[in-house]
């Protein structure tokens, strides 16, 4: 149903008394000041603000923490980095050098093959050149030691002698009228008597120091070390008592009818006065050697 403005107005004026009405009937209210806060609150906002303190330091010291981690992160970041370029350039140079070492060992390895043939050709030639030198100093017919193998032998203990002041005594022997043994049986029987004597003279070396050699033709020669006057006599009579065992028949020998020796025996302490030399042992060999043929041959002559 629709109002009509007059009904409208009514309504408008009895809605305007009602609320005029309802308004001076209320009492009129008064707002009360805030209370003040209990011990039990004011505790709890101490504590609260303490906590919130608190925080707000462990909030900038964790800012400064982090900010110091990442100062020391970059640091170690770019330490490692040094590090790591470091060690690649250590590794790559390690890498060279044992390249270069292990060239250096294949080429020793390859020297030392070399050097082991080398070696090992050296030692075949040396043991050829020594045995030809050993050949060089024994006599082909005798197989004893030759002239040159007495010469350098008497040289050298001519020196140690000397060094030691120890007596030294040579003995130098001569088959007796050997021409005519030649004469009367052949140049072959001769080869056969000189090889005779060397054995027998090589009987009578007691001491390995003791040498016997064939000093030219039918000359023989015995260094005897470290031996004085009386064991070179003795020596010496040995020698024609072994030759006499022996036996070789000497039809043509005015003095025996086997082969016989003429020895001459020298003995000395070499002196170490300047220009002494074994050569005085040897021209005293000689010097008594023509005194034993001198008075009839097949007998020792040495110093009365």
């Amino acid at each position: 149903m629709e109002l009509t403005n007059r009904d409208a107005s009514r309504l408008k004026s009895r809605n305007a008394a009602v609320a005029a009405t309802t308004t001076c009937s209320l009492p009129l209210l008064k707002r009360r000041p805030p209370a003040a806060p209990g011990p039990v609150a004011q505790a709890k906002a101490v504590a609260l603000q303490a906590t919130i303190d608190r925080l707000k330091l462990e909030k900038r010291d964790l800012e400064i923490a982090l900010l110091t981690s990442n100062e020391h992160n970059d640091y170690l970041q770019d330490h490692l980095y040094r590090i790591g370029t470091s060690l690649a350039a250590e590794v790559r140079e390690r890498q060279i050098v044992e390249g270069k070492l292990q060239q250096v060992l294949r080429e020793v390895t390859q020297q030392n093959v070399d050097l082991e043939i080398l070696v090992q050709i050296l030692i075949d030639k040396g043991d050829e050149s020594a045995e030809e030198g050993a050949k060089a100093r024994i006599d082909g017919l005798t197989q004893i030691a030759n002239r040159r193998r007495f010469d350098e032998y008497l040289s050298q203990e001519w020196v140690r002698h000397r060094r030691a002041q120890r007596a030294i005594s040579l003995l130098i022997c001569d088959v007796d009228h050997f021409k005519l043994f030649n004469d009367t049986y052949g140049h072959q029987a001769g080869d056969d008597c000189l090889r005779t004597v060397a054995n027998a003279l090589r009987q009578c070396l007691r001491r390995n120091g003791d040498m016997v050699a064939r000093y030219g033709g039918e000359e023989f020669a015995m260094v005897l070390p470290e031996t004085n006057f009386q064991g070179a006599v003795q020596v010496a009579n040995q020698v024609r008592s072994a030759l006499a065992l022996a036996g070789v028949p000497h039809a043509g020998s005015p003095v025996c009818d086997t082969v016989t020796l003429s020895i001459g025996v020298a003995c000395t302490i070499p002196q170490t006065k300047a220009g002494a030399d074994p050569g005085e042992l040897v021209a005293e060999a000689d010097r008594f050697l023509y005194l034993a043929k001198h008075r009839g041959r097949n007998r020792v002559g040495h110093q009365d």
